[in-house]
């Protein structure tokens, strides 16, 4: 099923979200969050785009409503919004946050397996879909054969790590956020974050 579906599910938790959005005041909230207040609307940088807060709702740079999961993401980052910006800024795994539980086999599975699986063999491939994914090479003392850092939101980046197969070891695939991500998402929403980038990071080299 298409994520625009129109549906009543779908159609009935994106206007939960904006009805909560509605009663909310972000003026002074531009450094907490990485947006932009142009007007009445809320400009928030997603995946080297914008997503704008209007008063009709989520609208793209294309001015349409994007795909469903990026308005989960979107709202519920504006929704969680903190009073002051968190300082916790080492990296860790998803399974670390304390309410990932229920979800980290589907992030075993749907995020990081795909990536270690799909690009398996084929680095290089992987570092120029990093590279059309707006990935930045990490200043991060790891021994990987590849690390990029990816900010999809302003406050909660990813760094993703990538082992190729060898003799002893499958291929490996570590997607990480640091550990003040939670303050910003829940686990679910990070879960549908991961999930998306994994799949616009595939798209890039045409995996899917």
């Amino acid at each position: 099923m298409s994520q625009k579906t129109t549906g009543s599910v779908y159609n009935e938790t994106y206007h939960y979200y904006l009805n909560q959005l509605e009663t909310m005041q972000f003026d002074g909230k531009e450094d907490v969050l990485g947006i932009k207040l142009q007007g009445d609307e809320v400009v928030v940088p997603y995946f080297g785009q914008s997503i704008r807060l209007t008063a009709e709702g989520l609208k793209d740079d294309a001015g349409n409503r994007p795909d469903f999961a990026d308005c989960v993401v979107v709202c519920r980052y504006l929704i969680m919004c903190p009073p002051f910006e968190p300082k916790e800024k080492d990296w860790v795994a998803y399974r670390d946050f304390s309410d990932a539980g229920p979800l980290t086999v589907f992030w075993a599975d749907s995020v990081e397996g795909p990536l270690a699986r799909i690009f398996s063999g084929n680095v290089g491939a992987l570092g120029k879909a990093c590279e059309a994914l707006g990935g930045s090479v990490s200043d991060m003392d790891i021994s990987c054969d590849l690390c990029r850092r990816f900010t999809p939101l302003p406050k909660t980046p990813l760094l993703l790590v990538f082992n190729d197969a060898d003799d002893d070891f499958p291929a490996s695939a570590s997607l990480l956020f640091e550990k003040r991500a939670s303050t910003y998402l829940d686990a679910e929403s990070q879960a549908v974050l991961g999930h998306v980038f994994s799949n616009r990071l595939l798209a890039a080299m045409g995996g899917r």
